[in-house]
């Protein structure tokens, strides 16, 4: 028993020497680094992808004219040729919202149709378009209103038929128009205009846009402005509100006088490329759109 027990021991010894002996020329699998096997995988096929043409502008839609439409419920000037939509830009409208109807002084942008007026280069607001507001609707609605009078009426009318900008001193208001923000904001291409209602009546972009825009137009481009905001009337802020009972209780036997804030002694259809308010030496500045904004921001007298 012992001589087998030897042999055992001796058979075992010579196996495991003989395994000792193989484990050097077993060699592990090479480690690579995350690079090396992502360079393996060979990068799949993608189908071609068509550029993306845009649909043809034919010769007659070149003629058409260039036209405006600004919407007050969604904030954005949309430019046509005929009835290609060329660009789109964001707007601020009047503080008090926009309607069909407006006197002075109600920061209120009217609905309606309406034409570019003159364009003015220069202004503290960059180009100025003002439009041909008040068109004959706002004129009969004041007419019947009394808000304005028969001659003021008959001025408002006549200049319309003959192809000019109406006049802008009545009680119906004027100067209304599409303008930049002014010195105090960017002119860089990727700017934009402060958002919201904070002008007075007239229709705002960015300065950058601004530009863009009278580039596009010209005197007599249609401008169609839309987006009726129900209950108007509640919104005035009480200055209007006061301005606007005044006109309302005007009695019918009144006088064809202008009204004492408007410093004209006749009315008169504006003239093309000249400004509509001049001022008399020493009179107080006359309060702008960004002024208004400004103070209602708390921001009057800062840059």
């Amino acid at each position: 028993m012992g001589a087998v027990r030897k042999g055992w021991l001796l058979l075992v010894v010579f196996a495991l020497w003989s395994l000792a002996g193989c484990a050097p020329q077993i060699s592990a699998p090479p480690v690579h680094s995350v690079a090396y096997y992502a360079a393996q995988i060979h990068p799949p096929v993608v189908a071609p992808v068509a550029p993306v043409v845009s649909p043809p502008i034919s010769a007659a839609t070149l003629a058409q004219p260039v036209r405006i439409v600004v919407s007050t419920t969604s904030h954005l000037l949309r430019i046509y040729r005929g009835d290609i939509l060329l660009a789109t830009y964001p707007v601020a409208i009047g503080f008090n919202g926009s309607a069909p109807r407006r006197i002075r002084g109600d920061d209120v942008t009217p609905v309606g149709h309406y034409h570019i007026g003159w364009i003015l280069y220069g202004t503290q607001y960059g180009p100025f378009m003002g439009l041909t507001y008040p068109n004959k609707d706002n004129a009969e609605w004041g007419l019947k209103e009394g808000i304005i009078t028969h001659r003021q009426y008959k001025a408002i009318v006549d200049a319309i038929d003959a192809g000019q900008t109406p006049p802008q001193n009545t009680p119906l208001g004027g100067e209304i128009g599409i303008h930049g923000m002014g010195p105090q904001f960017s002119d860089d291409p990727d700017s934009k205009v402060f958002p919201g209602r904070w002008t007075a009546g007239c229709v705002a972009l960015s300065n950058w846009n601004a530009q863009q825009v009278a580039a596009l137009v010209q005197v007599g481009t249609p401008v169609e402005i839309v987006g009726e905001v129900r209950g108007y009337r509640r919104n005035l802020d009480p200055k209007a509100e006061l301005a606007w009972t005044k006109y309302q209780h005007r009695h019918t036997g009144a006088t064809d006088k202008l009204s004492p804030n408007t410093g004209r002694g006749a009315l008169s259809p504006v003239k093309y490329g000249q400004n509509l308010e001049h001022q008399k030496p020493g009179s107080p500045a006359k309060e702008t759109d960004m002024d208004a904004l400004l103070t209602k921001l708390g921001k009057a007298g800062k840059p």
